[in-house]
Parts: C-alpha cells; structure tokens; sequence
C-alpha cells in the first residue's frame, strides 16, 4: 500500500507541535521561577521524546481511545520523572521547592495530554468526514461479514469503508437487503481489486481459498487480515505472538499477564501498605488487641486458610470478630451471628476486621485490590456451580475489590450472590489500570467511614 501525503507529512507536523507545547511549558516554568535556559533542559526535552518513542505513548490513529491516551501519558510521565529524580539525586543534587516541582509536572502533563487529546480528535473529524481512509475488501457474506461491515458504518471516525460484501466462489443463498452484494472474488478484475487498501477474509474459508487471497494480496501489495472464529469466546483482546517460526494468537491475554503492570501493582502494593502499616496498624493493633482480649478469651488476630494465587493456600489474618467455636471453618457468619462479640461486630459491620491483611500485601500473599478470598470450604462449594469460578484465582487475592466498591459483599446467601461477585471480579482482571486500582480504594475508604458511622449508632 503506498503512503498518501498525509501519511508522509504528518507524523513531522505532529511531533514539531508536540515540541512546540514542550519548548512552551519549558519557558513558562523558567519564567516563573527566574531561571535561565542551560544545556540540561535540552537533554531533558530529548529523553522525553525517547521515552516517548520507547513506550509508544505519542502513537496516535484508528481504534487509539481517549483514555488509553491518558494512560500511556501517565506512564510516559512517570517514567520521565522517575529518572530525572535519580539523576538529580545521583549527579547534580538541584534544590526545588515542592509547590514549583508540582506546578511544573502538572502543567507539562496537562498541556502534553490536552494537545495528543487535541490531535486525535482533529484525526477522528477528519477521518469522519473522508480523509485518510482505508477501503476495505469484506470477503464473507456471513456473520463473519456482517458484522465488519455494521461496525465500520457504526464508526466512520476509524477512517475504514465499505461499500459491501464479497463471497468466494459462488453466489450466498439468501441476500440481506441491508448489506449490498457485490459479487464472487474470484470473477473480479484486477483493476477492481486495486481500488481496495485492506481486505478481510473469514477464517471459515478454505485453504487453497486463503492462498488465493493472499496471493493477490502480496501482488497488488494489499493488507490481507483474517476474521478469526472466536465469536462464542470471552475475549477482550488478541495478541500475536511467535515461538520460533511458529505463530499463534493469544486470545484470553489480561493486562496483569504484563511484566511491567505485574510490577507496577506490586510497587503500588508495597508502599500503599508500608503507609497503612506505619500510619494506622502501629496504633490500631495494640488498642484493638486489647478490646479484643477485654471481649472474650482467646487470640488477637484469627488466621485462617485461603484460596490465593493460582489455588495456592495462605495464612490469611483478621482481627478475631467471635467466641472461640469448632464451626469457623464451616459455617459462615452474618452481621448478626451470634458467635461474634460486641467489639467483633463492631469491627465485622465497620470492616476494620479485616485491616490485618496489609500484613498478608507485605509478605507478597495478597495485593491491595483484587478479588476477596474466601474460606476452602466455600470456594469448593461453588466452584462446581459457577462458570469460570476459577478465573478469579488467575492473580492475587485482595483487601477489597470491585465487588466490594459495587456493594458485593458481606454475607454470601446463595449462588446469585456469588455469581454477581465472579462476574465482578472476571471484569476487573480484564480492564486493570492503576487508575481503577486508585478509584477502588477510594470508594472503599468511603464506604469505610460509613461502616464505621453506622456501627458507632
């Protein structure tokens, strides 16, 4: 497919306006803490453009959403400030004032965010309106087919058209009125052929039928991609990958699978608890220990075996909520279970009960957020009746949840109350950001203070 004009020019015009929005915030942060140029803000300017270009934050063009827009910025950020602080710490040891070094970071943030936000919504109006299009070649008068078809007319901002559907080599049964038939493949012209930039195929052709495709695509150098058979597949998202020679999809790949991401929460977990640790658990225990030992006789903390990570068991910690009993493991309490003591209610209804757990974040058994893991015995009792039960096991354990942001908690009184927490907590493995992470501990600290004004009554 040869490059249009467009496709030549502006990848320079759209990194000439990133430097310009640079060079300005630059200049802006100079003046406002009357400091002159020096060599050091060029470097700087560069290694943000590397990092850039390392972590592919600029990319802008079809399917590119806002919001990943937003992520691979923050990212981009982040990794850009980390270094400058260490090499600032390490080899230069400059003095700034906290207010000027979060002024500066936020308007550089911004700025860049407001201007690729900017660009590509300018992309999406122009595609919209005709510019910078692909024509696409839909062979599959199917569902396959269909399906392509109504999306690219649902969204004209992409920049793909289609003017309607191609079978292989005979004529479909039924023709749908919606979507106009344009004929058999194999009786086209080159010349028709050649209009077309993309052509999708259905996965459900034959072999010989693939290679026919395939081959005009390599002679009239056209994009060939291939409609795979994974409708009735709970998938997200698709990745190719290769062992050797051998390629293969991976078709249920989560954002955690990621080795940085797996990084990126594991850091958050540990300083998130080393702060809850140091600023709360070092009072909370020892005032807590003590009602609970005034309460009733037995231990602080109640330790009890759980399903984590891949069906792995671990210690899970709590402060003890009840009256030593031989029913702990098998039957499960409510509010208003009897077994509880009067500081355990208080501690059950509040959900503080279950602060002890940033020990288990600490040791690496649990993470801040991630699904609730319950007791052996419950686990066995639905893993039977629930789909994909299991998948919540995929990653570790948490202190709360989306199931527990969205009201899924507590008392579990039958299957419907576990399916909705399974589906809860499938959704939240497969749309994981450090931004939901964040807004997950917030709703739960909310509703934390509302725990603990309804328990005080």
């Amino acid at each position: 497919m040869i490059k249009s004009k467009f496709q030549t020019y502006f990848p320079i015009l759209y990194y000439l306006g990133e430097f310009l929005v640079i060079l300005f915030c630059t200049n802006l942060m100079l003046f406002l803490t009357f400091t002159k140029w020096s060599i050091y803000n060029s470097v700087f300017i560069c290694f943000w453009f590397l990092i850039s270009l390392i972590f592919r934050s600029h990319v802008l063009g079809r399917g590119i959403t806002n919001i990943k827009l937003v992520r691979s910025t923050l990212k981009n950020l982040f990794f850009f400030s980390g270094f400058v602080a260490m090499v600032n710490l390490f080899f230069f040891n400059f003095k700034f004032q906290l207010l000027t070094l979060f002024t500066a970071v936020t308007l550089f943030y911004f700025l860049t965010l407001f201007y690729r936000l900017f660009v590509n919504l300018i992309l999406e109006k122009y595609r919209a309106f005709g510019g910078n299009i692909l024509n696409c070649m839909i062979v599959g008068y199917g569902p396959h087919g269909f399906d392509l078809h109504n999306e690219i007319l649902k969204y004209p901002e992409l920049g793909y058209r289609s003017d309607g559907l191609y079978s292989f080599n005979s004529k479909p049964s039924k023709i749908i009125d919606q979507i106009p038939f344009k004929g058999k493949i194999s009786d086209i012209n080159d010349n028709v052929l050649k209009k077309y930039d993309v052509i999708f195929f259905s996965d459900k052709l034959s072999e010989k039928q693939k290679h026919y495709i395939l081959d005009k695509a390599d002679e009239f150098n056209i994009q060939a991609n291939s409609m795979l058979d994974l409708v009735h597949h709970d998938v997200k998202n698709f990745f190719i990958s290769k062992i050797s020679s051998i390629p293969y999809i991976g078709i249920n790949k989560l954002p955690l699978d990621s080795l940085y991401n797996q990084i990126l929460k594991r850091t958050f977990d540990i300083i998130f608890s080393l702060l809850v640790s140091i600023l709360i658990l070092s009072w909370l225990v020892p005032i807590m220990g003590i009602l609970i030992k005034i309460s009733s006789k037995g231990p602080v903390f109640f330790i009890q075996k759980r399903e984590g990570f891949k069906g792995v068991f671990f210690n899970c910690i709590k402060f003890r909520t009840m009256v030593l009993n031989s029913d702990a493991d098998l039957k499960w309490a409510d509010d208003n279970d009897t077994r509880l003591t009067k500081i355990g209610k208080f501690l059950r209804l509040s959900a503080m009960d279950e602060m002890p757990q940033f020990i288990n974040v600490l040791i690496g058994d649990m993470s801040v957020v991630g699904p609730r893991p319950h007791p052996v015995n419950l686990n066995k009792e639905y893993v039977e009746k629930i789909s994909k039960f299991n998948k919540r096991h995929r990653f570790k354990p948490g202190i709360t949840g989306l199931a527990q942001s969205k009201g899924f908690s507590g008392y579990i009184s039958g299957i419907v109350d576990m399916r909705d927490r399974v589906k809860m907590d499938v959704f939240y493995f497969k749309n994981w950001s450090l931004f939901l992470d964040t807004k997950i501990i917030i709703v739960t600290v909310i509703e934390l203070f509302k725990n603990l004004n309804i328990s005080s009554k």
